[in-house]
């Protein structure tokens, strides 16, 4: 309809010196989304570039560096057709998903990749790699993704259908991801490895042993490695400062602004949102708010009269509303400016009016509209309080028996929408950190491992709010879910470095040394995964839209405290509750 009334007032012949605009808010509505779909494409290339130039400057060490990008890709598109086939639709939350999906399946390929790497320049043939990658690898990436899932099933308790989506997006797509890295993925590099060898010695009967040859620590394991030591030698000011900044942020968070107007999250100078300002502005219009009014008899005095003297209490009263109209001004216009004592003399008059005008305010016998005129400065957060005083208002200014009254409107819906995607976000959180913790001690049967994967965890939830108050961000349609990316990406990182440092030890090496060995061979892929997440996410901040700008700060932000609590907080809780179990033990044992 925009567009065929578009095109009616270009070919239409209008006055010379006479220019018309189409505009409201569904033509705002509709260019805004349009224009979010148009600026995403060169985001997403800018953002696959980032994707490239990080994995060359932090995969060092191994080959075909760029692989894993392709095999995510993958990935993707195993979920975009999942979703197409179960009917999960593409919505603003939704959108929410990829970076989770993005960051959860590159650290997959990633801890695919770099192992069998490290098997290969060990093992006599690429068969025995292959097996040795997929009997250590594979195990502690399939644990990782059932803990994430679990959080993520916290979703589908949401009330709201597309949350609901959010979680079953997350729950196909994060396993499909899997699915490509381990049966995509490392066969893959399995054939490259295998033509390599080929090429390189041709067909001698010899192995290549010089590739064998135990390769320099990379600057990342360097980096690992130091800060490894600096943990585990000083745990306990490490865990204070942790908690501390953690209880200081949940207590922050609570004060995060929640970004509801539709109209903040595009660009100020966007066309379509200067003509409905204006619109506003010249007409002296603002947003409607209704009031849907059902009774047994619409021509019932009573209820007209209601009508009548409630629409003036709530337009001297409430200073945001401007004026009202309902079908009671043309009755009294029809009535020397009274209303008629009878349900007879009433239905009379609804006979003599135009069946174009009772048709907004009028519907069979039983359903009246009143319609309530709204100052355009409210934002959302705004209209909410205004929909709560109105519905006190209703209640004590009683209408008449056999009466129900909602209030409703577009504007109305897209606030109870935002209010139920933020509202409760802290709940869902906490029920996700708690299935996690039931999954991971039933997975392990050992409360020390269920307990440090949730500790790093819950501290870079603590840390996230802290971070959105004091750097000014909101949370916005597309950040409310945030919560389900830390507690897929943070469970995902502990749990890679807890499986390695525990294979460490198995081997005879101690707390200590198991630990320097896990951070630096594991940790140095959790970095290049965590590192092109960040990378390629950074792409949106410099977006000409709010919105992504806001979601885009807040992904690399998670991100970036994810990665400094599992090298800081889960070496110096794994370590610290460790040793404490170890006395405990020992006095026992005495």
């Amino acid at each position: 309809m925009l567009r065929e009334t578009e095109k009616s007032v270009l070919y239409a012949d209008f006055p010379p010196a006479t220019s018309v605009v189409v505009t409201g808010e569904e033509a705002f509505s509709i260019e805004m989304k349009n224009a979010i779909r148009q600026a995403m494409p060169p985001l997403i290339g800018a953002s696959a570039i980032l994707i490239i130039i990080a994995l060359y400057m932090t995969f060092g060490g191994v080959r075909w560096r760029v692989l894993p990008i392709f095999i995510v890709g993958v990935g993707i598109i195993y979920t975009f057709g999942a979703m197409g086939y179960i009917g999960i639709p593409m919505t603003m939350v939704s959108m929410a998903a990829f970076p989770i999906l993005i960051g959860m399946g590159i650290d997959y390929t990633i801890q695919f990749h770099n192992r069998l790497e490290e098997e290969l320049s060990s093992q006599d043939s690429e068969k025995d790699a292959v097996i040795e990658t997929v009997k250590h690898t594979a195990p502690a990436i399939l644990i990782a993704y059932s803990i994430s899932a679990l959080g993520f099933v916290s979703l589908l308790t949401s009330s709201v259908p597309m949350i609901r989506d959010f979680g079953k997006m997350l729950f196909i797509g994060t396993f499909l991801c899997y699915i490509a890295a381990q049966f995509v993925g490392v066969p893959v590099i399995h054939i490259l490895a295998r033509k390599y060898k080929k090429k390189s010695f041709g067909n001698s009967p010899f192995d290549d042993k010089t590739n064998t040859k135990p390769q320099k620590p990379t600057m990342i394991e360097r980096f690992l490695d130091k800060t490894t030591v600096f943990t585990l030698n000083h745990p306990v000011p490490i865990l204070i400062i942790a908690a501390t900044l953690c209880v200081f942020g949940l207590y922050a968070d609570q004060s995060v602004p929640v970004q509801t107007d539709e109209k903040e999250f595009v660009p100020q100078d966007m066309e379509a949102l200067i003509h409905i300002d204006n619109f506003y502005k010249i007409t002296e219009r603002g947003e409607s708010v209704y009031l849907v009014i059902q009774t047994g008899d619409n021509t019932n005095p009573e209820l007209i009269k209601w009508m009548d003297s409630f629409s003036d209490y709530i337009v001297d009263s409430r200073s945001h509303v401007y004026g009202s109209r309902s079908i009671v001004s043309a009755v009294k216009s029809l009535n020397s400016g009274s209303i008629p004592d009878t349900n007879s003399e009433i239905a009379k008059i609804y006979d003599t009016i135009p069946q174009n005008q009772k048709a907004s305010y009028l519907h069979g016998n039983n359903l009246l509209m009143m319609e309530l005129s709204v100052n355009n400065d409210l934002d959302g957060e705004g209209l909410g309080n205004l929909i709560g005083h109105l519905e006190e208002d209703i209640a004590w200014y009683q209408s008449p028996p056999d009466t129900e009254i909602t209030i409703t409107g577009n504007n109305v819906v897209f606030t109870a929408i935002i209010d139920a995607l933020t509202t409760g976000r802290f709940a869902m959180t906490l029920l996700g950190v708690f299935m996690i913790f039931i999954g991971l001690l039933f997975v392990y049967k050992d409360w020390l491992k269920a307990l440090v994967p949730v500790v790093t965890m819950f501290m870079v939830i603590g840390w996230a709010g802290g971070a959105m108050y004091y750097s000014g961000l909101s949370y916005s349609p597309m950040t409310a879910t945030l919560g389900a990316m830390i507690l897929g990406i943070g469970t995902e990182y502990a749990i890679h470095i807890m499986e390695r440092y525990y294979e460490e030890k198995e081997k005879g090496a101690t707390s200590f040394e198991a630990m320097r060995e896990a951070s630096t061979k594991i940790g140095s892929a959790i970095v290049t995964s965590g590192l092109t997440t960040v990378f390629g996410f950074s792409a949106l901040i410099v977006s000409p839209f709010l919105i992504n700008q806001n979601f885009g700060m807040i992904t690399v932000l998670i991100v970036l405290l994810a990665l400094v609590s599992s090298f800081f907080v889960f070496p110096a809780t794994m370590i610290l509750l460790e040793n404490i179990r170890d006395k405990r033990k020992g006095s026992l044992d005495l």
